[in-house]
This record gives C-alpha cells, structure tokens and sequence, in this order.
C-alpha cells in the first residue's frame, strides 16, 4: 500500500484549524439567555418549591379521579343518635359481623363511644382475635390526610397497638388514594340490618364503617346522612382496598417535560413567531394536565408538582419569549436610532427620497453636469404619455414651460417620425427666444424622462460639444430608472406583506445603510487618498479638513460638518469644487468625468501646488452600470531640487548584493546552462583554470551575464555557438566570450561607443552594455577584440580574491578545519 508523505510543521508555526478554533470559540455559545431560562424552569420543577400548592394540586387529582365503580369491599353502616342511645351497636354489632361473616368494623368517632367501654372492647377483640372473629377497630384521628376539608389518603401510624389491627382491616399509610365516588359506597342502616330488613349477608367479605348519621331518613338518603367524616373514610378506603394507592411521581419527571416543552417553545418562537409560541405554551399546559391524568388513572409513584410544573414553565416560557423579546426590541430600538441618525448621511436610497426632493436634485445634478441658463427635468408617469416638469428653482418647472402638448410622441419630444432624439428646439419656453437642448433619457430602450438645458450657453455647447448631452443623458436615465424599478419593487414587497411595518422599515433601512457601506468600500479601494466624496447627485456629502482648507483658500464657501461628520445635499456641490481650479471650463466640467471611468486630474498651483484627482464611482448590476457618487484626492506635489544636466545621479545599489568574494567559474557555469535552456544552443565552456576567486557584485554579474550570453547564442549562426573560458591571469582573474558571429557587419565606431559609454549603448547591443557597467561597478574593466574572420572576443578582468583561512586549535592541540579549507589526501594516524 503506497504511503503519503505529509510534511511535518515545526511547533512555531502550527496553527490551530479554522474549524477547531472556531468550534472552541463557539463552545459555550448555546449558554444564551433563552436557554438558560429552560434550564432554570426544569431545575424549578425538580425542586418543587411550592410545597402547599403542591399538595392540594394531588389532593384534587385524586378527588378528580375516583372511581364511581360500586365498591366491593366496603359497607358503610350509620346509627341513629337514638339507636346510639339504646345501646343497639354494643348489643348487635358483634353478632352481625359473625353472621354476616364481614372483614371487620371501623368505627368512626363519635359512634365508637357507644359502642362499649374502651376495657372492655379490648378484653372482646383480643378474645375474638383469638377465635378468629371479625376485629372492631376504632379509627385513630391522627390516621386522616385532609386535602381542602376533603380525606384524600391514611398517614402512617407510629408502632403501637392499633398498627395491626387497622392493617387487618386493609388500612395502610397512603399518602393519596383514589377513592370511591360517595354514591358508590353502599349504604344501609344499623336498625335495618339489625330488624332482618336487610340481610347480614350484606357484610360478607366488607370493611364495615360504622358511623353515626341521622335517623328517620329514606333509605335511599342513609348514605348522605352519615356525619362527616364517615363518608369520605368509607370511599378513600373503598378505593385503597381495590388498589388505589397513589404517590408522589419522581423529580425528573416534571423537569424533563419543562424542558421538552420549553424547547418546543424555544423552536416555535425562533421559527414561527411569538403567536406560535404561545400557542406551543398551552399546549404544553394541556399536555401536562392530560399526561397527570393518564399516568395518575394508571401508575401507583405518578401524582406530579402540578403547580412547581407549571411555575418552572411559566419561568422558561418568559426567559424564551420576554427575556429575548426585550433583548430583540433594545437591539431593534438602537439599531433604529442608528438609522435616523444615518438619515442624514444616507447616500444610495435614491427610490426613498419623495419627488419632491427626488427631481429638484435630479436637476442640479444635470446643471452641474451641462452649462445652461436654466435646467428642467420633465418626469414620465408610468403607464402615460404626458410630462411632469421640475426645477430646482422656486416655483418649480411648471411655470417655465409654453408647451401645451406634452405627449411625447410628438414634436419636440420625437422627431416627425416619432423617434425620440437630442435635438434644439426653439418656442419651447415661455420666453420665446430662448433655445432649449431636448434630451431624451434612454435606459435599455424605455424612455425614463426627460432633460431640457435652456439658453444661449446651453446652444453654444450643444453645438460645439453635442456628445457632452449624451454622456448627461445616458447617466441620468439609468439613475431614473434604478429608482422606478426600486419604488416598482417595494411596492410589490409591500402589497405582498399586506401592508408596511416598523419591522419591514427597519429592514429596509439596513438594506439601505448596507448598500452604504458596500459604496464606501468601493470608495476606499477606488480612491488614491480618499479626501472628498460626493453622492449620485453630485452634492458632497464628506470632506477632509485638507481639502475644505484647501477650497476656502479659493474662496469657496465650506459648511461646518453635522454631528455625523456628513454635508447636507446642496450645501455644497462637486460643480463648486470643480470651478475652485485654474483650469479652462472643458476640462473642469462633470460631463468630462462622467465620460470617464478613470476620472480626470488637475493641476492646481495655489495655495501650494497639487494634483486634484476626480473620478466617478460606478455600480454594476444585470449587466448595466451607473455612477453611485464621485470621489476626489487632492495630491500634494513635491517638488525636486534641480539637477544640472551633466550631472548624473549614482544609482543605489541594493543592500542585498553587496561586494563580496566568490568563485567566478561557479557564476559562469551557472549563467552559461541558463542560456543554453533558454536559447535551445550550445553554449560551449572550457575546463575552468585554478580556483577563480574573484571579487565583485555577484548577484549583477550573474543576472547580466546571463541575459549577454542568451542574447548572443540567440543571434549566432546555428552549430557556432559562443566559446567561454575562465582562469586566472597575472593581472587577476580572466573571463573571456569568443563569439564568431556577433561581430559580423559591426562598424568598429560602434565597438568603440559601447566601450565609451555603456550606460548609452546603441540599439541591439544594450546586454553588452549592462554586462560592461556592472563589470566597472566591480572595479574591474572590459576589452573587445576583433579577429579578422574570426569574429570578436570580449575580454572581462576582475580583481583577485585571497581567501583567508583563520585557524583555532581544537581540544587535541590541533588546529581545527575551516569551511573555506579543503583537505587533499588521506588522513593521517590519529
């Protein structure tokens, strides 16, 4: 199996993995308010603080859920105050159990008095006990568990003498049971049953309770006059003795449906809203009150903290909706201050800005962009033929127009064919001498509106420059109709939703503040300095202190910035900034750097000299592109220290080639392969003599000789290739070019410049003279020498190196080898 090799990063420059490092930042990010109220709502309903509430809630679930089943087990059995009396319990008691062959009685208070002394019922249950008789146990107070005046359960009894006795009965500690319906316990009367009207047999394999009650009732009614609490002991022992024992379910079980119904709610309300989530609550509290009593009807260990449940819900319903409601509306009430502090700054929401205020900077941009006496801007409703004229002026655009028939199917909006066109047209106004430009404004082939630039300047421009209105034309009809189809699509948004919303507002406002943003990104990355900015319309909206010094030195008036650093529109405009320079009116107008995507440069003298960069900064969307604003730089200019004309700078050399000791035969062997690949030649190199050693700018030298040698094995004859020897000479050390061929047809006046100024070497011999400068730069010098038939031989001398080895002894007393130093030969004996 073939193994990958994967590099291994030394520990300073190991990095953590984006997805590590973004998941150990985010590791505690779910711990949100929200969630943290869900959990709290689960630990409140593990708790269960509330303690009372809590019990009377199982008491009523209880009581809720009794059975209406006739009992089988128990027998409730009343006397009369005057049967009391008689003595008939004490007398008859006994033998009915017996006959009846019953579980045993339980005497309720007050009847247990009347049915024998205390000694002597002692003395007859332990006798019968022993016999095996039917016990009669008086029921202790103490055992009830009372729930709003109701019994609902038995309290455990301490170690005593009755324990065993009620237990006999089938009496035990329940905290809550599910008792018997009160009709559904049997009921008669003890005179009844001891007269024979009712059978002993009534008792057989029944718990008698026997009470006091009311005589002289029907026998339908004896049930009901038992005194309390004969009734309710009679069912909650019917219904424990038929397996209705409840008790209290365990703590998890409610925390673990806080926390799935407060995650549904959780789920609901980041999806669908605050109406689903509640609506998610109450089904929550429906399933709890359900779910209690399926489980309560069904398990023993199953009565909840209904009311510690439903607080610990209410706790993490809150956390969900009100914790996060106030959090989402602080966020949305800063977010909206934001945006009505941003208002003023606002730059690209064109489709938000009402007509009123729309057109009237529609046309000041227009006047700054053409010269005219008078600017209007004729608006076209959708789905009509017919104009809407504005100005900027008082009194708007109305006034000034004598035109009654404003479809524009008709001159002079049209020519006579109906095609509309820039044309000139007189009679148009009011006044009647005075020309007008028409100018159609044309988007992708839809008429947006129209421009009129009215006078004599307006006339004189048109004919000496009539592309100026096209560019104007072309520009103010895309930014038309960027705000028809931005309105067109808002209003769909809006009849969609219904209607608008503070929600819908604030969300267009961000839209509107990101666009923002988006544009001066754009202006960061455009600009050169960034000083000014100016939006769609032309007004600048921002200005460096620089540059507002710079314009009130030219007597342009700058207002004083808002608190937001931005210019109100129209308090000052790019025209103004424009006509601040020196230059002739061509070439300071807004059409010249609509024109142009690079944008135009001034130069400006006073009051220090500089460069005034202006340039429009366009946005491009389903293949069309349009100007978003102008952004300008002013660039201050140095100015240099005059040089004489003899005099040449020296050049700089770079701090990494400095002059240095090297081995020249490795520079050539270098330089001599590089041109043999680039040129696809040979280039032939002799056997290097001695070490070659030579001082010099290694890193020139072999950049220029490198770029000599491809040049000459590009121009030689094929198969005569330039020969290249190095060694060492008395003079120092010698490198020598023999080219055949690169000499032919070369007068020797231009041998002879080359060697006198390389720096000026004439065309064609230009890596010759590199090749010279910087073997002088190297303090060395160059010769040429013609051979007749034989071409020329480029002679390059550079000065000797003398390396020195610096020797140190090393532990053994030897001196110990350096990395200039070459041992030859064997080693001698250690």
């Amino acid at each position: 199996m073939a193994k990958t090799y994967r590099p291994r990063i030394p520990k300073p420059f190991r990095i953590p993995r984006p997805m590590a490092a973004q998941a150990e930042g985010t590791r505690f990010g779910w711990l949100t308010p929200d969630v943290l109220s869900i959990v709290a709502g689960a630990l409140i309903a593990a708790v269960a603080p509330l303690d009372r509430l809590d019990y009377v809630a199982r008491g009523l679930t209880a009581a809720a859920l009794a059975d209406a089943a006739p009992s089988a087990q128990v027998l409730l059995v009343t006397a009369s105050p005057e049967a009391l009396r008689e003595g008939l319990c004490e007398r008859s008691l006994p033998g009915l159990l017996e006959r009846g062959r019953a579980r045993g009685a339980l005497l309720i208070p007050p009847a247990d008095a009347f049915c024998g002394g205390a000694a002597s019922r002692a003395g007859a249950m332990s006798a019968a006990s022993a016999a095996g008789a039917a016990p009669i146990v008086r029921m202790p107070p103490e055992l009830l568990r009372l729930s709003a005046g109701d019994v609902v359960g038995f309290f455990p009894l301490a170690a005593g003498e009755r324990a065993p006795e009620l237990g006999a009965l089938g009496v035990s500690a329940a905290p809550w049971v599910l008792k018997k319906a009160p009709q559904s316990v049997p009921a008669v009367s003890l005179r009844d049953l001891a007269d024979g009207q009712v059978p002993a047999s009534a008792l057989e394999g029944r718990v008698a309770v026997v009470a006091a009650g009311a005589g002289g009732v029907a026998p339908q009614a004896v049930a009901t006059s038992a005194l309390p609490p004969a009734r309710g002991v009679a069912a909650v022992l019917g219904g424990l003795l038929d397996g209705g024992r409840r008790a209290s379910a365990p703590a998890w079980v409610p925390a673990l449906f806080v926390l799935l119904a407060g995650g549904l709610v959780w789920i609901a309300r980041r999806r669908y809203g605050s109406l689903v989530a509640t609506a998610a609550l109450f089904l929550g509290v429906f399933a709890l009150a359900a779910g209690q009593g399926v489980l309560a009807a069904r398990a023993e260990a199953s009565l909840i903290a209904l009311p510690s449940a439903l607080f610990g819900l209410a706790v993490a319903f809150a956390g969900v909706m009100i914790v996060r409601g106030l959090v989402v509306q602080r966020s949305v009430d800063r977010a909206a201050e934001l945006i009505q502090r941003a208002a003023l700054f606002r730059m690209q929401g064109v489709h938000t800005l009402p007509d009123e205020e729309f057109w009237p900077r529609v046309a000041r941009l227009a006047e700054q962009a053409h010269p005219a006496d008078l600017v209007l801007v004729a608006e076209l409703p959708a789905g009509s033929w017919h104009l809407r004229f504005w100005n900027d002026r008082q009194g708007g655009g109305e006034s000034f127009v004598a035109e009654l028939r404003r479809d524009v199917r008709r001159p002079p909006y049209s020519s006579e064919q109906g095609v509309p066109a820039i044309r000139l047209s007189r009679r148009f106004l009011a006044k009647q001498d005075m020309p007008a430009v028409v100018v159609p404004l044309i988007a992708f082939g839809e008429i947006e509106g129209y421009v009129f630039f009215c006078g004599p300047v307006a006339e004189q421009t048109f004919s000496r420059e009539p592309e100026r209105a096209e560019h104007v034309g072309r520009e103010l009809a895309l930014l038309l109709r960027r705000k028809r189809l931005a309105r067109t699509a808002q209003g769909g948004a809006g009849e969609a939703r219904g209607g608008g919303s503070p929600e819908d507002d604030l969300v267009e406002g961000a839209r509107v503040a990101l666009d923002d943003l988006q544009l001066f990104g754009s202006m960061l990355r455009s600009a050169p300095v960034g000083l000014l900015y100016a939006d769609a319309f032309g007004d600048v909206r921002f200005v460096a202190p620089e540059f507002a010094k710079w314009l009130r030195a030219r007597d342009v008036t700058v207002p004083a910035e808002s608190a937001s650093a931005a210019l109100p529109p129209g308090s000052l405009t790019l025209g103004d900034v424009l006509g601040a320079t020196s230059a002739s009116d061509a070439a300071v107008s807004l059409s010249s750097v609509m024109a142009s995507d690079d944008g135009i440069e001034l130069s400006v003298s006073a009051p220090e000299p500089a460069v005034l960069s202006v340039r429009p900064l366009r946005r491009e969307s389903d293949g069309s592109s349009w100007i978003a604003g102008y952004v300008a730089a002013l660039i201050p200019v140095q100015q240099a220290a005059p040089v004489s004309d003899n005099v040449r700078p020296l050049a700089v050399r770079d701090a990494a080639d400095p002059l240095c000791a090297f081995q020249l035969g490795d520079v050539v062997a270098d330089a001599v392969a590089s041109a043999a690949r680039a040129t696809g030649r040979a280039v032939r190199l002799e056997p290097i003599r001695g070490a070659t050693h030579a001082l010099g700018h290694r890193g020139e030298l072999g950049q220029v000789l490198e770029a000599f040698l491809t040049d000459v094995a590009g121009r030689g004859l094929p198969g005569h290739g330039p020969v290249v020897s190095v060694r060492e000479a008395p003079q120092g050390v010698q490198l020598s070019i023999l080219d055949v061929g690169f000499g032919l047809g070369l007068p020797e006046s231009a041998l002879q410049r080359v060697l006198t100024a390389p720096g000026s070497a004439p065309a064609g011999l230009e890596p010759l003279g590199r090749l010279i400068v910087a073997v002088e730069d190297s303090h060395g010098h160059a010769e040429l020498k013609t051979n007749d038939g034989w071409g020329i031989t480029l002679t390059v001398t550079l000065l000797r190196a003398h390396p020195r080895a610096f020797v140190s002894a090393n532990e053994g007393g030897k001196p110990a080898a350096q990395q200039n130093v070459i041992a030859i030969g064997r080693a001698g004996p250690k």
